[in-house]
């Protein structure tokens, strides 16, 4: 499954940016990736960045702005570190169910 980590600048605009302001939120919910080119990514493979948004942000449902604001600090965290984006795959479209221990 594809990762994707972003920069601190990065993080902190496009979290800020969900946070505030109505337009980029509804462009992270309709073009993902453009959403986060134009908050400063810039990949090292472009096709990277389409297969990561294709596998990994399908359906996307943003929390409220007030909430994004408050966890701010949390979610550059996982941004920066790789895992703001780890996706379990548990039953969509991986055959059958799978038993969690």
């Amino acid at each position: 499954m594809p990762t994707l980590t972003l920069s601190l600048p990065v993080a902190r605009t496009l979290v800020q940016r969900l946070a505030t302001d109505d337009t980029f939120r509804q462009l992270f919910a309709t073009d993902t990736a453009a959403a986060i080119l134009l908050a400063g990514h810039v990949p090292s493979n472009p096709a990277d960045l389409q297969q990561f948004v294709q596998d990994c942000c399908k359906n996307i449902c943003l929390a409220e702005k007030d909430v994004i604001a408050q966890a701010e600090d949390q979610i550059i965290a996982m941004l920066t570190s790789g895992t703001g984006y780890s996706v379990p795959m548990l039953e969509d479209g991986y055959g059958s169910p799978r038993t969690l221990r």
